[in-house]
Parts: C-alpha cells; structure tokens; sequence
C-alpha cells in the first residue's frame, strides 16, 4: 500500500473510529484515488459551518434515500465516533422515516440495531 494511501487511511481512522472498505480497494487499483479521498476526508471530517458530526448524519440520510445499508451504517457509525448523540441519530432517522418512508426507514436497520446494542465495530463500510 502506497504511503499516500497508508497516511490518509490513519487520517479516517483517528476521525472517525474505521476507514471505509472502498478506500482500501480502490487505492489499491488506483493510487491517485486517495486525492479523492483526501478532498472528501476535508470536506466531510472537518468542522466548518456544519460541525462534522451534522455532515455524516446528512451523508446518512443520503444514503438511506439511496436505499444503500452500508452507506448508512458507515456514515452512521461516523457521525456517532465524530460525537453524534444518540438521540441526534435517532432524530435523523426520524426525518429520513419522515421524507423517504418505509424503504429508507428500511435502509436504517443495521444501523439501528448498532445503535441499541452499542457495537459499532461490526458491519458497515469500515470492515478492515
């Protein structure tokens, strides 16, 4: 693994608690991903107007529309390590229920279980 990749999965998994799976494959095939990774680790990590721990809740939300479980769980379990409360997460998987319905609220449930049996070390995006 090249230093490049090496230095920014350090970077995921001091902020967040994991580093994303993806990352892993796809610097793997294509080192030059990491700048990629590196401009979303900025944008997404960092507190700015947002603190980031609103950003991954956001980014969770997106995922449920999405239908996609994994996204949601690993942004879930990111926005829980950056400081996420508890209630903060259950409060945006109230307003995904709320906008997407019944297949986002659906998209929730690995996260949920996550959430009540406080294991945020399975599952999810963050598998290495």
């Amino acid at each position: 693994m090249p230093e490049e990749t090496k230095a920014l999965t350090g970077k995921f998994v001091k902020k967040m608690g994991f580093a994303p799976e993806i990352m892993h494959i796809a610097a793997e095939i294509d080192p030059k991903l990491t700048q990629f990774y590196d401009f979303c680790d900025k944008v997404v990590q960092n507190d700015g107007a947002l603190p980031s721990k609103f950003k991954l809740l956001l980014i969770m939300a997106m995922g449920a529309q999405r239908h996609c479980e994994e996204c949601v769980v690993s942004a879930m379990r990111g926005a829980y390590n950056k400081g996420a409360t508890e209630e903060e997460i259950l409060e945006a998987v109230r307003a995904i229920a709320v906008a997407g319905g019944a297949p986002a609220i659906t998209a929730c449930k690995d996260a949920l279980v996550m959430l009540k049996e406080k294991s945020f070390d399975k599952a999810g995006c963050g598998k290495r």
